[in-house]
């Protein structure tokens, strides 16, 4: 895969709010009326344009401010699915990337949104905000809809997060998510995603 593959590859892997954010984040050599594109084609060809030798280290820098390490980690050329995070073996970690990287990428259930609601715990709203890009206002909304039930605003969150993701709202996509370092969040409660 060349360079323009990959950084389109990186960009399609972008929700929308992402794709906000990282615009937003981009170094200013791009001028302000240039990057109002929703287009990942066209950013992708202002970044070949404005950053044609410091491409890599521009990505890298704006998508951990994101933060998305998961991508960052593919752009460097780890296996998809790997991240820093994993407190499984070494072995256990390559076979459970491998599986990731040959099955299809389905989208992500509701029993399996379930599932992880209830192994998330006390640190759901950090989660949501920091990585899953959720705004306050939005939690607070389900801690009103659920207030006997943190398992419930948890689902909620989770399910508005897999509706506004549509397409990408896969459990590959979650797993990488979830697997990134400074997700407070022990491995074992995620790891079905990838069965």
């Amino acid at each position: 895969m060349d360079g323009r593959q990959r950084l389109l590859g990186i960009l399609e892997e972008l929700s929308d709010e992402e794709l906000k954010t990282f615009v937003f984040l981009l170094p200013d050599a791009i001028p302000g009326g240039k990057r109002d594109t929703d287009s990942r084609v066209d950013l992708a060809k202002l970044i070949l344009r404005y950053y044609p030798e410091r491409i890599s280290d521009v990505l890298v820098d704006v998508l951990n401010r994101i933060p998305r390490k998961d991508l960052v980690l593919r752009l460097q050329g780890e296996p998809k699915g790997r991240g820093p995070r994993c407190d499984r073996t070494e072995e256990e970690t390559e076979v459970a990337a491998a599986a990731a990287a040959a099955a299809p990428s389905k989208l992500v259930s509701q029993e399996q949104l379930m599932k992880l609601a209830k192994k998330m715990g006390k640190n759901w709203k950090e989660i949501g905000i920091l990585f899953l890009g959720m705004e306050i206002s939005r939690l607070e909304q389900f801690e009103g809809e659920h207030s006997k039930n943190i398992v419930m605003q948890i689902f909620s969150m989770l399910w508005h997060w897999r509706n506004r993701e549509k397409d990408k709202a896969t459990t590959h996509h979650l797993y990488n998510i979830l697997n990134q370092e400074g997700v407070e969040l022990d491995s074992s409660a995620y790891a079905f995603l990838l069965e």
